[in-house]
């Protein structure tokens, strides 16, 4: 296999070959009217009706030679198999095609659409133009361990897990935007810098003022005095999807930087709280993943009926066999021992 900077040396060398015949490889516009996404939900109108569209996107694979070829573009909303013929495409628009384009290129084609012998929705292409002649080659996982797969945009273009994951995460924000807002929840703004810290035991990341010669912290939570704040001044539900900072170790569940949503509620107790989220997650679960049976690291759970509540302190004394309202500390201290609890600290 050729090393990058080869591959990079002929890709230079196809770049020159636009260049000279006056084509420009990185233009300002493109003709696209339609997106990937709306032809595969609309493809039965538009192979009927025969009308020419422009798509665009990145060329992902390119299969076949001579007469025939395929190709498949991926525009960020989707991919699409694009046809190349001789007998309609031209011989002069094919051989450059050959001769200058590469996986990973971006690309206009225009044509109609239509369905293979196989039953591939596909763009019969009578004309294509460059929008982007790239110099480094797209990861190719049979190849093994590729330094590229570490510079996050190739993975995430590479892995369709992962682009689908990042998209339902921006639904699950939206859903829960939507939720409280539907719910009469005013969405606020609080400040991430703060003078002291409040709203959770965490170590904070430390910065200063130099105008106000002051020391600050990154916020811990999402603008749980702040938000107090505003119940005071007369708001009743507020909420905040925002980014917390904590100093602290990092793992597959923890993150030193992440996204969090609070909300406080006027006139309501813990248990109205209770029933809210409760429907929350039941309409996260059906709006972004379209179920409420999941199963994770071996435990199934459902997240539709009603959800049990199970009591803290009837729970604890149940497995450990402590009373929280009627012991101390050495007998907690004791028992974490029997149980051989890893903890941190030695107050209550």
């Amino acid at each position: 296999m050729a090393g990058i900077e080869e591959i990079k040396e002929v890709r230079l060398n196809k770049l020159n070959i636009l260049k000279e015949k006056g084509i420009n490889p990185y233009p300002a516009n493109t003709n696209r009217d339609i997106y990937i996404n709306e032809v595969i939900k609309d493809f039965e109108n538009l192979e009927n009706n025969k009308t020419p569209k422009w798509i665009a996107g990145r060329i992902l694979a390119v299969r076949g030679q001579g007469a025939i070829m395929f190709i498949t573009l991926y525009d960020g909303t989707g991919s699409f198999q694009g046809v190349l013929k001789l007998d309609v495409l031209g011989e002069e628009k094919l051989n450059l095609f050959n001769e200058v384009i590469d996986i990973g290129d971006f690309i206009e084609i225009h044509g109609t659409f239509f369905t293979t012998k196989r039953g591939e929705k596909s763009l019969e292409i009578n004309n294509w133009n460059i929008l982007t002649k790239t110099l480094l080659p797209l990861p190719e996982k049979w190849h093994g361990p590729n330094p590229l797969y570490r510079y996050c945009p190739m993975d995430i273009l590479m892995n369709e897990d992962i682009r689908d994951t990042l998209m339902k995460k921006m639904k699950f924000w939206e859903v829960t935007r939507n939720f409280m807002k539907e719910r009469g929840f005013l969405e606020i703004e609080t400040p991430t810098l703060e003078v002291t810290t409040g709203g959770a035991e965490a170590t904070p990341f430390k910065t200063y003022n130099e105008d106000f010669k002051l020391p600050l912290y990154l916020r811990i939570s999402i603008g749980e005095l702040w938000q107090k704040r505003l119940m005071a001044a007369g708001f009743p539900k507020t909420f905040e999807i925002g980014r917390a900072y904590r100093n602290e170790g990092s793992d597959a569940n923890h993150l030193q930087e992440f996204v969090n949503m609070e909300f406080y509620w006027a006139y309501a107790n813990y248990k109205d709280g209770m029933l809210l989220v409760e429907e929350l997650y039941k309409k996260i679960a059906l709006e972004v993943f379209g179920k409420t049976e999941f199963e994770t690291r071996g435990h199934k759970f459902d997240l539709g009926g009603t959800w049990e509540k199970i009591d803290y302190t009837e729970t604890v004394k149940k497995e450990t066999g402590i009373d929280l309202d009627n012991t101390t500390y050495e007998e907690v201290k004791k028992t974490l021992e029997r149980l051989e609890v890893k903890y941190d600290g030695d107050t209550m």
